[in-house]
């Protein structure tokens, strides 16, 4: 079974765009909900598609008490499958004390808690007042030694900071990451090179770290055809171009199947 493990499928527009691109080759989709958003609105959304499900998201700058609330709520109606959170776009680290219980809800659920790491692509204005300080990878190591039973994804494999993601998989036994987010497209094009130049950046970083090759789950980041976050089939390729044939079952869903549904 094939799962794209990050997305942000939020509309029939835009799942239809992501159905007629991936055709028949992934199963399942997980998207991703945003900070802002209405985790209940987005939920009768995602509850109308037998094949999409729900990871929500804690505003850090409201009140962090009546989310969780809600969260386990929705945790224990099975609606939510993990939830994220975007330091960078808010100011805050990964390690910081607010997190923590955040982080002991995903544990008590066995579900991940994601965070958005590395680059920024544009979310309702928030790119220029992001900081990349709050959202480098190296981070998320504090509050995993912390939280050791929590199951932790970094998004984006951190792009451009993948090797010391990589170090960060490696290390904690129960921190993973995704390919999403870094294959964009201009025109419905993709760069070539940009293409080429994440394959050696990803086989470089398994060459140091050959074992995060296994902790790695496929995901696109897919948002729509309107954005440069429309890719499907590029991220299938690269799948197939650098994991080897034993490995693939793993990444394309494998591994999500059992972080996020068992």
């Amino acid at each position: 079974m094939n799962i794209d493990a990050h997305n942000h499928i939020a509309s029939e527009e835009s799942y239809g765009q992501y159905v007629k691109k991936a055709g028949k080759k992934i199963d399942k989709m997980i998207t991703l909900g945003f900070f802002y958003q209405d985790l209940e609105r987005l939920y009768e959304f995602t509850s109308s598609k037998k094949n999409l499900f729900l990871v929500g998201s804690i505003d850090m700058e409201k009140d962090l008490d009546e989310q969780l609330s809600l969260c386990e709520r929705l945790f224990q109606e099975k609606k939510i499958v993990g939830l994220k959170l975007y330091p960078g776009y808010q100011y805050f680290y990964p390690s910081d004390d607010r997190v923590i219980p955040i982080a002991r809800l995903c544990q008590k659920y066995n579900k991940p808690l994601i965070f958005h790491s590395g680059d920024f692509y544009d979310v309702r204005g928030y790119t220029h007042r992001a900081m990349i300080k709050y959202s480098h990878p190296a981070y998320v190591d504090e509050l995993a030694a912390q939280m050791p039973g929590c199951k932790i994804i970094i998004s984006h494999f951190g792009f451009p900071y993948m090797l010391e993601t990589a170090l960060i998989v490696y290390k904690n036994p129960q921190v993973y990451t995704d390919l999403s987010g870094t294959i964009d497209a201009d025109d419905s094009i993709v760069s070539t090179s940009l293409l080429e130049q994440y394959k050696e950046d990803l086989r470089r970083a398994f060459t140091y770290y050959p074992g995060v090759r296994k902790k790695t789950l496929f995901g696109t980041d897919f948002i729509s055809n309107e954005t440069c976050l429309s890719e499907v089939g590029s991220y299938i390729t690269l799948v197939k171009d650098i994991f080897l044939a034993e490995e693939q079952a793993l990444v394309m869903g494998d591994l999500a199947q059992k972080l996020f549904f068992e």
